[in-house]
């Protein structure tokens, strides 16, 4: 198993309690948003609008909001997203993406 199913529910619990959660993109994300036509401002600032689990294999993905005018909608695992270090849950979704990329790398 990759994920503690019973800490993850935990963590989307609480995510949800605490939308819109403010974050920003790592370069590869912002290089797939381009690639799909999807024009970002420099310094633009996603929020996590949602976040469902998909298993074990996916993880946790969030849906973000896009810049005004885009009328697709883009969700990606939370591994790919940085959470501000002054938001609340930022040290508990730190802990769940590394120990996710850990165990990733492992398989």
């Amino acid at each position: 198993m990759i994920d503690n199913y019973e800490q993850t529910v935990a963590l989307i619990e609480k995510m949800k309690a605490n939308l819109p959660i403010p974050v920003n993109s790592e370069k590869g994300l912002l290089i797939m948003l381009r690639d799909g036509k999807i024009k970002t401002p420099q310094g633009y600032r996603f929020q996590i609008e949602d976040v469902l689990y998909m298993g074990d294999e996916g993880g946790i993905i969030c849906r973000l909001s896009l810049p005004d005018g885009a009328k697709e909608l883009f969700m990606t695992s939370l591994t790919h997203l940085r959470v501000p270090a002054v938001h609340p849950l930022c040290k508990e979704i730190e802990s769940y993406q590394k120990k996710r990329i850990k165990k990733l790398k492992r398989q």
